[in-house]
């Protein structure tokens, strides 16, 4: 489960293949979630800066792994399977009466360089694992 500072708290699990029940979202949709959602909120806030009424705004993600990284194996030449995604998709159905396509392009392509989820995505950003230990 994960929880913010507000009392919103979010429960994940995992499909019944993998050990989960599947009554609940993955992690992984999650990640994709966020990458729709700041991609979309991104292009929403330079459209709104530009004067650009959007009628139809939809930032679909999809991405492509392979489980037995998640389960810790190995590939045919014994090195650990990459446990990320392999691929990501960000998919951006637009439209706006009155506007060009060429505009509305850049227009996601310029928010998509600005889009602080997507952006950590594509540089990598390194993570730092801290670990503390409780007594229970």
């Amino acid at each position: 489960m994960s929880s913010h500072a507000n009392g919103i708290r979010t429960v994940t699990d995992m499909p019944g293949e993998l050990g989960g029940s599947g009554d609940q979202v993955t992690p992984g949709w999650l990640f994709r979630a966020g990458l729709a959602s700041c991609l979309a909120t991104c292009i929403a806030m330079a459209a709104a800066d530009e004067g650009i009424e959007l009628k139809i705004l939809e930032v679909v993600a999809t991405s492509r792994s392979d489980a037995r990284g998640l389960l810790g194996m190995m590939d045919a030449d014994g090195e650990p399977v990459f446990a990320g995604p392999r691929a990501v998709q960000l998919c951006v159905r637009i439209g706006a009466h009155g506007v060009v396509p060429e505009r509305l392009r850049t227009l996601v392509k310029n928010s998509q360089s600005c889009s602080p989820v997507p952006n950590a995505v594509r540089s990598a950003t390194p993570v730092e694992l801290r670990i503390d230990i409780e007594a229970v």
